[in-house]
């Protein structure tokens, strides 16, 4: 949101609960829940970009990955072309797909799928596994890796990179329709990040197993289209390290 806010543009969230930092920052607020398409449909009215960051491996509890990751897309794309929204930009993980085995690569790919259909121009940034506080990595490195899945290969990515992609895709003048990989300038393994993160060593892993098993396959993204297209200079990974 900071990066949206330096742009100049006005910014509105819509949040399930109430949040007086963003007032405090100028930002406006809209409170509703991610399915409820009348409410998101007026929040979204005289709005030029809807970001979609709803989504993720790990859903609370009562609710699904499909509901999650591809439910409330659907719903926001609805309200967006209601409210003749002309843009949205949807975060979505490398390797998601229709077909994949794992639900939310699947429903993910499905969720993408809706993206281009809706007819509104659209950036989609398949993303390697995000480096931040509170992200699905960094809780799997907080919990643990079981060493059996150590050989895994990512090139984790910065939060503050996919920020600043979402920031530059807002302000595009021009037509804007496509997908982007973006990943960090570095490919290592589970076990190479690990030594770097300080995470002390052994089979651990009080992480959940749909997570566990999201990051035993390889995660990784060349980011070089990304990185020209958005003008991003990305993070070095220590550098990303240090800020979860």
């Amino acid at each position: 949101m900071p990066r949206l806010i330096e742009t100049g543009g006005q910014v509105r969230v819509y949040i399930r609960r109430d949040e007086p930092s963003y007032r405090s920052r100028g930002v406006k607020v809209a409170i509703g829940d991610a399915d409820h398409e009348g409410r998101l449909e007026s929040a979204l009215e005289q709005v030029h970009t809807l970001v979609h960051l709803v989504g993720g491996p790990l859903p609370d509890r009562g609710v699904t990955v499909e509901w999650l990751n591809l439910d409330t897309i659907q719903v926001a794309l609805r309200a967006a072309v209601n409210a003749e929204v002309r843009r949205v930009l949807f975060c979505s993980p490398v390797g998601a797909d229709p077909a994949a085995t794992h639900p939310y690569l699947a429903a993910a790919g499905r969720a993408e799928e809706a993206v281009r259909g809706s007819g509104l121009e659209h950036a989609i940034l398949r993303c390697a596994p995000v480096l931040g506080p509170g992200s699905a990595l960094a809780m799997l490195l907080e919990r643990g890796v079981p060493s059996r899945r150590r050989s895994a290969k990512l090139n984790p990515v910065a939060v503050a990179d996919v920020a600043a992609a979402l920031a530059s895709a807002d302000t595009r003048d021009t037509e804007m329709r496509g997908t982007w990989d973006l990943g960090g300038p570095v490919v290592v393994t589970i076990e190479d990040l690990v030594a770097r993160a300080g995470v002390r060593r052994g089979i651990l892993s009080r992480a959940p197993g749909g997570l566990a098993d999201l990051y035993a396959r390889d995660s990784v993204a060349d980011a070089e289209q990304a990185a020209a297209q958005f003008g991003l200079r990305l993070t070095p990974l220590d550098e990303a390290l240090a800020g979860i």
